[in-house]
């Protein structure tokens, strides 16, 4: 990746305590991927982590994380996956998805490292948001730039149902769904999620939360 391609240094802090604080609870074995520098640590010790996992692509940043978690892998998700014999409590995918070639395989991959009721995680930006369909429509169409929802970097994109759809064909049931929310605007956005029933987070998530729990063998096998 050359520099004019780098995202801006802030992507590798690694810090997304709005996502954890979001789902709450406390977690023992913890595998984050695309852990940056480990910003999450603090975090996730404070929650009951006695060992966290990393994976991370950046070497620089991976070399970070190491003095904060117990363990990091510093190459792709794909191939460290691979390398891992343990099972993990919670599974953090923070803004990883999107960049994956192949984010399906990803997600069935890490329901194999899962504890037994294990929780995952992520943010996934929402191609619905109003200001992207504004921008597609309206402005310059998909015009990448260095972060945002078009993001050079960014391979796929997803709306909920689509990733509703690779959670469930990975293995994972969906239990809670949520978005980034800024201050702008914050009462109109809350009403309007609450009169629609959530629906309104189509358009007015820029970023979907999503927590999911492993599937049982059995439901796995019905579906």
């Amino acid at each position: 990746m050359n520099e004019a391609q780098r995202p801006p240094d802030r992507y590798f802090h690694g810090e997304r305590h709005d996502l954890l604080s979001w789902l709450g609870g406390r977690h023992t074995r913890v595998l984050e991927i695309g852990c940056g520098a480990g910003g999450n640590a603090t975090w996730l010790r404070d929650h009951g982590a006695t060992r966290i996992v990393g994976i991370e692509v950046d070497s620089a940043s991976a070399q970070q994380a190491g003095e904060v978690f117990d363990l990091v892998l510093s190459e792709p998700v794909e191939t460290g996956l691979a390398k891992l014999d343990e099972m993990f409590d919670l599974i953090i995918c923070a803004d990883v998805l999107e960049h994956l070639v192949d984010p399906w395989t990803t997600v069935r991959a890490l329901a194999e490292v899962a504890a037994p009721g294990g929780t995952l995680v992520a943010s996934i930006p929402n191609i619905r948001f109003a200001r992207a369909i504004w921008q597609i429509t309206l402005g310059g169409g998909f015009e990448y730039s260095t972060e945002g929802t078009f993001d050079r970097s960014h391979l796929r994109f997803f709306t909920r149902r689509n990733i509703e759809t690779m959670l469930v064909g990975g293995g994972w049931s969906p239990r809670r769904w949520g978005y980034s929310k800024s201050r702008r605007l914050a009462r109109l956005r809350s009403a309007l999620w609450t009169l629609t029933s959530g629906r309104s987070g189509e358009f007015l998530a820029y970023q979907w939360y999503v927590s999911a729990r492993t599937l049982s063998p059995c439901s796995q096998q019905r579906g």
